[in-house]
């Protein structure tokens, strides 16, 4: 949910700069009921309200459905996204990178100064908890 945001801004930029006519699809992996209830409830929100850089209607222009799928039905994108997650993690948690970091890094969406940081990959940091009183 808090990276839905962020997601939906940078595949709405992709669509309209490949000027696809068809709107893209986002497919999530389920968790549990609640969890994907409030996915949804996001979901709906940035449909209606839009987001600091995105449209309503350019949202539901270029993302016609949000699909929310369990595990077990063996998509190709869900594990794609499995394998892709472990050297982004490593590598923000400062953690020592193997090759696989290489070849994901090198597929970033990048800016004009061909940084990816921002543009290909966003890191939402955690806020910080008020001190107790």
């Amino acid at each position: 949910m808090l990276s839905l945001r962020v997601l939906v801004e940078r595949f709405v930029w992709e669509i309209k700069s490949r000027k696809e006519s068809n709107p893209g699809h986002i497919i999530a992996e389920s968790r549990d009921e609640t969890l994907d209830n409030q996915l949804r409830l996001a979901w709906i929100d940035l449909r209606t309200s839009g987001t600091p850089k995105c449209s309503p209607a350019q949202i539901r222009k270029y993302i016609s459905e949000l699909h929310i799928r369990n595990k077990h039905e063996n998509i190709a994108g869900l594990q794609i996204a499995d394998l892709i997650v472990s050297p982004i993690g490593r590598r923000v948690l400062g953690k020592e990178t193997k090759q696989d970091w290489e070849i994901v890094k090198n597929k970033f969406r990048r800016n004009k100064r061909d940084y990816f940081m921002g543009s290909g990959l966003v890191i939402l940091r955690k806020k910080k908890r008020a001190a107790p009183e």
